[in-house]
């Protein structure tokens, strides 16, 4: 355990694009995938699978169901009907004549816990990311007033080297009306996929994407801003992100305050957020607490460091920030060291594990909910910005970035909270 980091328990991130898959085995904070929840009544059709396959399915779905009903936070299991609905989901798990189709089943199953943090992984999947790559478009998208806009593109990936661009809609894919990538999507190397879409400038484009690999590795950008405001993004509290800024702050001794843009930040490591927060803060400080099954506490807290940044310090987020990131912005807030710019997270905060199963694949399973240092469960909630931005469509397509324009203009109008609190949050002495 590093120094100053309390408990010593390790967190990792997940989504299905970027999976830190070197030590599986440790615990989780994530923001994971929302499968829509299956009504309790309905079964789909299903063909009848070989008998070999009957049999793996069915250790599968039962392992997945006696680790949930082991495991899971909540003894209580949400309130879901969980007798009635593994037995339900069962006779049709084990017909699947697939892994996409019973992984599709389990999900449905799992999904009816109303937790986008439990789900399971396919053993394809997993190869995937274990790898550190994943076969497809290598696009970001986001949903807005209706429409689908590009928001990133992935370098080196197929949709780079076909030219589509951030700012652009998709209207079609494969001839069809676009609704996003479903949870599932999966995609085959070589495999063309045809685009029609309007550019930032509304003309109409016809673009073939032939899909390969492309990595899915976190990313960590650092620019030094006009008036010494040192802008600080990346996209995991991965291994080795604290010790990437701490590096750009020694390379950046004339920084008199600090941007962190956690926007699409989908969390990281427990001992890198607290090396991370550690940065910040020259003394002790609680920041709250992880609720086990059992109900049994384990804190979260640093010891400080003498050598911390002490200018001022603000923190982008979205409705992308998941986990840690939400952590890292409730820290910030309610110490008031600094103020948060942007909007509302993703209230998913739940801690969790992921157990192997016998064809190779996981289940990712929440076993303990957080709890700020003033009592607040981020689960659900998430973190209200302190200066909420109004972000459109156009400001998308048009590339500007209201968030970074907002907290510019915050520093312009003077100084920001900054404080450095001993003991829990801002109120109290830690225990």
């Amino acid at each position: 355990m590093r120094k100053g980091i309390a408990p010593p328990h390790t967190l990792f991130p997940l989504t299905w694009q970027r999976l830190l898959l070197a030590i599986l085995s440790g615990l989780l904070l994530v923001g994971g995938v929302t499968y829509p929840a299956a009504p309790a009544t309905t079964v789909a059709p299903v063909t009848v699978a070989p008998t070999a396959d009957i049999r793996r399915n069915a250790r599968v779905f039962d392992t997945v169901c006696r680790l949930v009903e082991h495991k899971y936070y909540d003894p209580k299991l949400q309130g879901a009907r969980w007798e009635v609905l593994t037995k339900q989901f069962r006779h049709e798990a084990l017909a699947a004549p697939d892994e996409a189709t019973l992984y599709r089943v389990i999900n449905r199953l799992l999904a009816h816990l109303q937790d986008r943090h439990t789900f399971a992984i396919s053993p394809k999947r997993v190869r995937e990311e274990k790898q550190g790559t994943r076969v497809g478009i290598g696009l970001q998208l986001r949903q807005m007033e209706g429409r689908w806009v590009i928001t990133r593109v992935l370098g080196g990936s197929a949709a780079q080297e076909a030219g589509l661009r951030p700012g652009w809609l998709i209207v079609e894919m494969d001839g069809r009306p676009f609704d996003g990538f479903s949870a599932e999507q999966s995609f085959q190397i070589g495999q063309s996929v045809r685009f029609k879409l309007l550019d930032a400038n509304d003309h109409p484009k016809r673009v073939e994407v032939v899909c390969r690999p492309f990595t899915t590795m976190p990313e960590q950008q650092a620019q030094l801003l006009p008036g010494g405001v040192l802008y600080l993004r990346f996209s995991e509290f991965a291994p080795k992100t604290a010790e990437w800024l701490e590096q750009q702050l020694q390379a950046h001794p004339q920084a008199t305050a600090l941007i962190f843009d956690l926007r699409n930040n989908t969390g990281g490591l427990l001992d890198i957020l607290g090396d991370s927060l550690r940065l910040i803060y020259p003394q002790h400080v609680v920041f709250g607490d992880f609720i086990q099954r059992s109900q049994k506490l384990l804190r979260l807290a640093i010891t400080g460091h003498r050598r911390a940044f002490t200018g001022t310090v603000l923190v982008l987020t979205d409705e992308y920030s998941t986990s840690a990131a939400e952590i890292f912005a409730a820290a910030i807030q309610e110490t008031r060291r600094g103020l948060v710019i942007g909007r509302r997270t993703a209230g998913a905060v739940l801690a969790s594990v992921q157990e192997s199963l016998p064809d190779g694949g996981k289940v990712q399973i929440s076993i303990r909910d957080y709890r700020t240092a003033h009592g607040i469960r981020l689960e659900g909630r998430g973190v209200t910005p302190d200066v909420v931005v109004n972000l459109t469509l156009q400001d998308v397509r048009r590339n500007v970035d209201v968030d970074l324009h907002q907290a510019i203009e915050q520093l312009a109008a003077g100084p920001t909270q900054t404080s450095f609190p001993s003991g829990r949050g801002a109120l109290s002495p830690a225990k």
